[in-house]
């Protein structure tokens, strides 16, 4: 899978669930937008955090929020919402989905369907 920074439809969908700016007293927040795409690389491409590239912040930076996002919550949230997009543009059909069973345990002593397969 090759990585790509998120674009500007997706951006729209994400950006209202991050947390808002700090006032203008004090240092001002990293661009989330850059953060984002800097988590995203690290889970893309399986890198370490000390492995983002500058341009997406500090890797300590890019960490933190990671671990803020967390924390908070906030990847479900938008988990959820990119779900719901996924649902209203019909681009999710769970018509062809299936249920892999063979981890759950069968009820009182029945045959599962690893121990058929066994014999």
């Amino acid at each position: 899978m090759s990585f790509h920074e998120i674009d500007d439809v997706l951006w729209e969908s994400i950006e209202p669930y991050l947390p808002p700016q700090k006032p203008h007293t004090g240092r001002p927040r990293a661009n989330m937008r850059k953060l984002m795409n800097g988590i995203l690389y690290v889970v893309m491409t399986g890198c370490t955090w000390k492995d983002v590239p500058r341009r997406y912040g500090s890797k300590s930076t890019v960490h933190r929020f990671h671990l803020y996002l967390c924390e908070h919550g906030i990847y479900q949230e938008i988990f959820n919402e990119l779900l719901n997009k996924g649902y209203d543009l019909k681009k999710i059909d769970l018509s062809h989905c299936f249920t892999d069973t063979k981890d759950i345990p069968t009820k009182k002593g029945g045959i599962s369907a690893t121990t058929v397969i066994k014999k």
